[in-house]
């Protein structure tokens, strides 16, 4: 079974996304959208509370404004992860490289983040950020918490850390950090997701990235490639205009 845990600031029943994932999961499944409509709980408090009443032996927790673009994505990972004893956690986008002293899970740039994302935007703005060409699974370090697939097992020794990451970024980069030393972690583009925003950056971002880097500092940089990244190398994202080339329509 897989279980979707989500933390909802605006929880209706019978929402598009629960329409959404509903009609793409292709999986036997249940849904926890939990009402963070106050927005005073983190997301790792919330996703800790779901895990507790979860009953799937795969965890997904996404972002409440990320829709499903790609029908059976349930049965995509239930075959990866029954394939793969050692994997842990399935992400759409991720990287390859975190340094020591930068926060970004972008900053190592092309080619060591991996994946892709569409972005629809309230002012009509459709298009694919494009972090690799290649199509396929792709081995990382960490993955972004837009959309993020755990095996249930993982949680049999950690958690999302809601000490420390108390309010909405960085839980998910800490995870996979957690996660790494047991588990592989990886990024496929078999599963597409459509996100209806584009991240924020500010000071509650600066200081829990600040956070991450010294909590896990004994084991960065972290990489599980060969090739380093070099700081002078300006970071290479491409982002596709989607206008026109495929439907804007999210599947409900």
């Amino acid at each position: 079974m897989v279980s979707v845990i989500v933390s909802a600031r605006h929880p209706i029943q019978g929402s598009p996304l629960e329409r959404n994932l509903r009609k793409t999961v292709g999986e036997e499944h249940e849904l926890f959208i939990i009402n963070n409509s106050a927005g005073q709980a983190s997301l790792a408090s919330i996703y800790n509370f779901g895990v507790e009443k979860a009953n799937g032996e795969i965890l997904v927790f996404m972002h409440d404004d990320a829709f499903l673009m790609t029908r059976g994505w349930g049965n995509v990972l239930v075959k990866k992860f029954s394939q793969q004893p050692d994997l842990g956690i399935i992400g759409v986008a991720g990287t390859q490289y975190l340094f020591e002293d930068n926060r970004s899970w972008t900053a190592a740039g092309s080619p060591f983040i991996k994946g892709r994302v569409v972005h629809h935007l309230e002012n009509g703005d459709f298009f694919m950020t494009l972090f690799s060409s290649e199509k396929g699974d792709q081995e990382v370090v960490c993955c972004s918490g837009v959309f993020m697939a755990v095996r249930r097992e993982v949680f049999t020794t950690i958690g999302f850390d809601e000490s420390v990451f108390d309010s909405f970024c960085f839980h998910d980069i800490d995870f996979c950090l957690q996660a790494r030393k047991n588990w592989r972690c990886m990024v496929t583009t078999d599963i597409l997701v459509k996100h209806r925003s584009v991240g924020t950056f500010g000071e509650k971002w600066e200081h829990y990235g600040s956070q991450l880097l010294q909590k896990h500092a004994p084991d960065l940089p972290a990489s599980c490639t060969d090739l380093v990244p070099n700081h002078r190398n300006p970071q290479t994202i491409h982002v596709v205009d989607l206008k026109g080339k495929m439907s804007q329509e999210t599947i409900t």
